[in-house]
C-alpha cells in the first residue's frame, strides 16, 4: 500500500503539514513578539502578519494589545487602524477598507452558530473605506459596512448597512444617513 494514502484512502497532503506549523506558531507569536513592539512601531507587526499571509498596506496601524485570529484571512487598507484589546476572528475573510477607524474593545467575527442546530456558519465580513466603529462594537459574520458607515458605542452589528449610515444599538438599528451636497 502507498505509504502516501491515510487510513480512509484520502492522499496526505504536503500542505498539511505547513497548515498545522501556521495553527500551532501563530497564537503564540500573537501573544508575545507581536506584543513587545510598542503600537508607534508598527513595521514589526506588519512583517509578523504579512509573514503568515495578512494581506496589509504599510500604513496600517494594529495595536499591540489586539489579538488576530487566522491573520492569513485578514486584508487592511491604507492608513486603517484597530485599537487595543480588540478580536479579530479571521475564520473567513475579513476586509477592511481605506482609512477605517476601529476602536478599543471591538470585536470583528466571521464565524457563527445558528440558533437552532448549533451548526457554525461563516460568511466574509467587509467594513469599506471611511468607516468608524466606536469602542465596544461587536460586528458579526457575513456584514458588510458601506462606505463611510459609523458605528456608535457597545452596538452590535448584525446586517449590512448603507453608504454613509450611522447605526447604534443592539442589535444596530439607522440613526441617520448623511447628505452629500455636491456645489
Amino acid at each position: 500500500m502507498d505509504n502516501n494514502l491515510c487510513k480512509n484512502g484520502i492522499q496526505a497532503s504536503s500542505d498539511t503539514s505547513y497548515i498545522r506549523i501556521r495553527n500551532f506558531m501563530w497564537p503564540f507569536l500573537n501573544k508575545t513578539i507581536f506584543r513587545l513592539f510598542p503600537t508607534w512601531l508598527r513595521f514589526p507587526r506588519i512583517m509578523l502578519l504579512r509573514i503568515f499571509g495578512a494581506k496589509l498596506a504599510k500604513t496600517v496601524i494594529i495595536s499591540r494589545t489586539t489579538t488576530i485570529y487566522h491573520p492569513w484571512n485578514l486584508e487592511m487598507d491604507h492608513l486603517s487602524i484597530i485599537g487595543s484589546n480588540s478580536n479579530i476572528y479571521c475564520d473567513d475573510k475579513i476586509k477592511i477598507g481605506k482609512q477605517c477607524r476601529i476602536g478599543s474593545n471591538v470585536n470583528i467575527a466571521t464565524q457563527d452558530h445558528s440558533d437552532k442546530t448549533f451548526i457554525q456558519t461563516k460568511g466574509i465580513t467587509v467594513i469599506g473605506n471611511g468607516c468608524w466603529i466606536s469602542a465596544g462594537c461587536s460586528i458579526r459574520q457575513g456584514v458588510n459596512l458601506g462606505q463611510y458607515t459609523m458605528v456608535g458605542a457597545q452596538s452590535l452589528v448584525v446586517s449590512d448597512t448603507e453608504p454613509f449610515m450611522t447605526v447604534s444599538g443592539s442589535p444596530a438599528k439607522e440613526i441617520n444617513k448623511a447628505i452629500i451636497n455636491y456645489c
